[in-house]
């Protein structure tokens, strides 16, 4: 991996500021995949941390194991165009250091109508100090796409499309005839809710004491239901599934169901996807699971990013 990129000062990215998780990909390099968690926390100099400004700040998975108070990216929409730059800061201070970075950015938002807010916070050239290095970088917007587009990009598409993401904060429902897309509906119900419900419902198993939101979303997110060496929320959580798909799910999926029944391919992407337990109940529903459906639309704003940079030149 070493001086492969010893020469190249350009590089083409995808960003998906997302509530529940940060996804930046940066042409040739791993994928950055955090949680949406920005602390202020004293810290050492750890992947996440940047000092910018005369603020310092950690983003990611370090914030959260600080113990201490740290912000979300919740679900707030300005939020997310707010916090955009130092969310993308931290999930460079995750990559191997470099001198220099200029990032040719396609970024996803929900609300396309905060786009040019979102290019105005991002667009520049800044200082900063990652993970304990100096950097410089330079941030250059080239597109803001809605949500979930990207995931679609370069696929081969049926020629009618209802997609249902499951985010963090959101889910979303879109339609797509011949590659256009017709619907965009958020429902302003995601993953997050399902994981309140069960750090309430998991006392009688923890002492008394409601269950740490990020304790239950990781276990969930590695695919299991041990919250702790001795604590398996199993049985809290197949209830609390049940309820949060009766409440919440059950419109956009029967949305979705009538768009198959009209000869529309359904597909699924986001982290929800991946709940155990959830992926089979999908399928057995006739969803195709997107390979890789959290980080499906980051690579595909990448892939994006480069072919604007390839016409461009």
């Amino acid at each position: 991996m070493t001086n492969i990129h010893a020469l190249q000062k350009i590089f083409p990215s995808g960003f998906d500021n997302g509530y529940g998780s940060i996804k930046l990909l940066v042409d040739g390099f791993d994928v950055v995949r955090v949680p949406s968690y920005i602390s202020s926390v004293e810290m050492e100099d750890v992947p996440g941390r940047v000092v910018f400004n005369g603020t310092a700040y950690t983003v990611g998975e370090s914030a959260f194991r600080t113990g201490y108070h740290f912000d979300r990216n919740t679900d707030n929409n300005e939020n997310k165009v707010n916090n955009a730059l130092i969310t993308l800061l931290g999930a460079l201070a995750h990559l191997p250091h470099r001198k220099a970075w200029h990032l040719k950015l396609v970024v996803s938002l929900h609300d396309v109508a905060l786009a040019e807010d979102l290019k105005q916070v991002l667009n520049g050239e800044y200082q900063p100090i990652l993970a304990g290095k100096q950097s410089e970088v330079k941030v250059e917007v080239l597109k803001v796409v809605p949500e979930g587009m990207g995931a679609l990009f370069g696929q081969p598409l049926p020629p009618k499309l209802t997609v249902l993401d499951f985010g963090n904060g959101t889910t979303l429902y879109s339609r797509y005839n011949q590659g256009k897309r017709e619907v965009h509906t958020p429902f302003p119900t995601g993953v997050e809710v399902l994981i309140d419900d069960i750090s309430q419902k998991m006392k009688h198993l923890n002492g008394g004491k409601i269950g740490d939101s990020s304790k239950i979303r990781f276990c969930l997110e590695m695919g299991h239901t041990r919250y702790s060496r001795d604590i398996d929320i199993k049985d809290v959580y197949s209830s609390c599934l049940k309820d949060w798909y009766e409440k919440y799910l059950k419109k956009p999926v029967n949305l979705t169901l009538d768009a198959k029944h009209t000869g529309d391919e359904i597909w699924a992407i986001g982290g929800g996807c991946l709940l155990p337990g959830f992926k089979k109940l999908l399928e057995k529903n006739g969803f195709k699971i997107l390979d890789n459906p959290v980080e499906a639309n980051a690579c595909g704003l990448l892939e994006m990013a480069k072919a604007i940079v390839k016409k461009n030149s």
